[in-house]
């Protein structure tokens, strides 16, 4: 079957034949086979199918560590945040940020029906601006999409701040990350550049899935500003190991750059 008929006309028309109610589901097959997902067929079946994110999961298993921290930042119904939550343990925590209200409540029922209190869920959207703000934004099946511009979208009002001036507060005092998903559709640079000290201060591993909009030479000098390489390594297998286009719907793991010994700032309370 060609690929491009079944993704422009097959799948919606699929899709639009599915029940909408949303529901718990167990996941029938794949890494999280077994667990249980608060979502509906018409807006997310790859989660319930089990088909969906193997690679960024895979990628998961080899680099994310039991008692680690981990942001999930655009968690939609929480497939990847469950993964995270299990990797990290009862020692760890995971800190998923969804914008869309009745999304992140039904995060919340994926959190309790399988036990996860190491997940945090927080209804807010990551951006730039120091205060907390109300943005209009498309809606299409439970996830805020800024790259759409459909004469019919359905418009909600989200919530959204920058996480530095967020993250002291909501932290418990424990304010190290270890690790950072990003998957914001088009508000990419918007969220990174909201937690820009955060970035700084712990450089963990970050993981950005990058869509239609989103000036990749804006987006690649903002990592070099944060310390990061320029050169992100796809997560899916299907991209080639070195991809200069940085295609649409693809995540890429960018790694810190180190700080050579000459730039290195003592802190003071370490200082002799």
């Amino acid at each position: 079957m060609d690929v491009t008929f079944y993704e422009k006309r097959l799948k919606p028309t699929i899709r639009r034949l599915m029940p909408r109610s949303v529901k718990p589901h167990r996941i029938l097959a794949g890494p999280l086979r077994g667990r249980i997902i608060v979502t509906s067929w018409h807006d997310y079946p790859g989660a319930i199918l089990g088909r969906t994110e193997r690679a960024l999961l895979e990628w998961f298993g080899r680099n994310v560590r039991e008692g680690e921290t981990w942001l999930d930042v655009g968690a939609h119904y929480g497939y990847t945040a469950i993964a995270l939550s299990e990797l990290v343990g009862s020692q760890g925590r995971v800190f998923a940020f969804e914008p869309v209200l009745s999304t992140a409540g039904y995060l919340g029922r994926t959190r309790a029906i399988n036990h996860l209190a190491q997940l945090r869920v927080l209804p807010l959207g990551l951006g730039d601006s120091d205060v907390l703000e109300v943005r209009r934004v498309p809606v299409v099946r439970g996830m805020a999409d800024s790259t759409l511009h459909p004469p019919d979208a359905w418009i909600e009002p989200c919530l959204v701040v920058g996480l530095d001036s967020l993250w002291r507060g909501i932290c418990d005092d424990q304010p190290r990350v270890d690790g950072v998903k990003i998957d914001v559709q088009g508000m990419e640079l918007q969220a990174m550049r909201g937690m820009a000290a955060i970035l700084r201060e712990f450089t963990p591993k970050l993981v950005v899935e990058l869509h239609h909009g989103v000036d990749r030479v804006e987006f690649l000098d903002c990592l070099v500003s944060l310390g990061y390489s320029r050169l992100g390594s796809p997560i899916e297998p299907a991209s080639s190991e070195a991809d200069p286009a940085y295609l649409n719907d693809r995540s890429y793991y960018f790694k810190p750059v180190p700080v050579p010994e000459s730039r290195r700032v003592t802190s003071p309370s370490t200082a002799t």
